[in-house]
C-alpha cells in the first residue's frame, strides 16, 4: 500500500514521464468520468463541487439557448460549458464548449494540447494531414469539422471534435476575401497559410 505522503510525488513522476505536468492533466478535456454519454448534473457536482456547478441556458447561436451546466462561471480559466442532451432531467452531455480566456484543452492522438490560440498549422500536424475549414465571416466561420480521415477523427472515444477559427487583426485583406462564405477549404489553402488562423472556441460533442 502506498503511503499519502508518497503518493502525490508518484503521480507527479508518472505524469512527468509522460510529458504532462498535473496542472496540464487536470485542464485536459475528454469524453469520460464526468462527461462520459451517460453522465448528469450530479456527476459534475461530485467531480467539481456545487459552487463550481451553475445551471444555465446556453447560446448555440442565432439567438437559441437550450438546458446547460457552466463549471467555474466566476473564474474566466476554468470555465465550460455544457449542453444537455436531455435538458429536463440534466443529464446525457452533448456538447461541452471551451471557450476564449478558458485553459482547458483537448490532448491530441499523440498527446498534443490543442487549446484556444493553437494554430491552424498545428491542428493539421495533429491531424496527419489537411482538413476541410468552411470560410470566414458568416454563421460558421472558421469551423473545422471535417477531419477527411485524419487522426483527429477517432481521437476522442466517440467523441466529435469541432475547432472554430478565427484571424489575427491586421490578416490580408486579399487572402481573406477569397476565404470568405459558405464554402469549405482545405487546412493547406496557401490563403490560409498566409491568414495563419488560430482556434478561438473548441467543442467535443456526443452524437445525438
Amino acid at each position: 500500500m502506498i503511503g499519502t505522503a508518497l503518493a502525490p510525488r508518484l503521480a507527479a513522476a508518472f505524469l512527468a514521464l509522460a510529458g504532462t505536468t498535473a496542472a496540464e492533466a487536470a485542464d485536459l478535456l475528454a469524453c469520460s468520468g464526468p462527461f462520459a454519454p451517460d453522465a448528469d448534473e450530479a456527476a459534475l457536482i461530485r467531480s467539481f463541487g456545487a459552487a463550481n456547478v451553475q445551471r444555465a441556458r446556453i447560446e448555440i447561436g442565432e439567438g437559441e439557448k437550450v438546458a446547460g451546466a457552466i463549471l467555474f462561471p466566476r473564474d474566466r480559466k476554468r470555465r465550460l460549458e455544457l449542453i444537455w442532451r436531455d435538458g429536463k432531467k440534466r443529464r446525457q452531455p452533448g456538447t461541452i464548449h471551451i471557450r476564449e480566456g478558458s485553459a482547458w484543452a483537448v490532448a491530441g492522438p499523440a498527446g498534443e494540447r490543442l487549446a484556444i490560440g493553437t494554430a491552424l498549422a498545428a491542428v493539421e500536424a495533429a491531424n496527419g494531414r489537411p482538413f476541410g475549414i468552411l470560410g470566414f465571416d458568416w454563421d460558421y466561420s472558421g469551423t473545422a469539422a471535417d477531419w477527411r480521415g485524419g487522426k483527429l477523427a477517432g481521437a476522442f472515444g466517440g467523441c466529435r471534435l469541432t475547432i472554430r477559427f478565427g484571424y489575427p487583426k491586421g490578416a490580408d485583406a486579399k487572402a481573406l476575401d477569397r476565404l470568405s462564405g459558405d464554402r469549405e477549404f482545405s487546412s493547406a489553402d496557401p490563403d490560409m497559410r498566409l491568414v495563419k488562423p488560430t482556434a478561438y472556441e473548441i467543442m467535443l460533442s456526443w452524437p445525438d
